[in-house]
């Protein structure tokens, strides 16, 4: 079947109908697009700022951890040097000077009251001599 000239006139004002409203389309499309696409850079911006401070973050975040190295270090050195190896044997020392000077002490409480308790009858004993000497003198003279 052959076209007619008129008909090849119709197809083409329809196809440039349809062409014009795929152009006005598209140039919503591409409006929109262009729209989209300077918000992008918006965020584009923002995520370089962001990426900046992360940045920052991180190598604060690294003298943290450098720190809390040296401070783990530390506590090492005084839980091992200082407690371990010095203070409590020095507490075990004093502890046990302790114990035996306390237990001395509980074994010495009888003998020194016992001493007291000597002392006290030599003292009635060394009145009654002097007043017996006494008395004795006072017979001779």
């Amino acid at each position: 079947m052959l076209l007619t000239n008129e008909d090849i006139l119709a197809i083409e004002d329809i196809l440039k109908k349809n062409l014009k409203g795929v152009e006005s389309r598209l140039d919503g499309v591409e409006s929109r697009l262009d729209g989209v696409e300077s918000r992008l850079d918006g965020v584009e911006s923002r995520l370089d700022g962001v990426e900046s401070r992360l940045d920052g973050v991180e190598s604060r975040l690294d003298g943290v951890e450098l720190r809390l190295d040296s401070l783990e270090h530390d506590v090492t050195v005084i839980k091992v040097d200082m407690l371990e190896n010095n203070v409590i044997p020095r507490l075990n020392t004093i502890e046990q000077c302790y114990l035996d000077t306390s237990k001395r002490y509980m074994d010495k409480t009888e003998e020194f009251e016992n001493a007291i308790a000597d002392i006290s009858v030599m003292k009635r004993a060394i009145q009654k001599n002097s007043e017996d000497i006494r008395g004795l003198q006072l017979k001779q003279a």
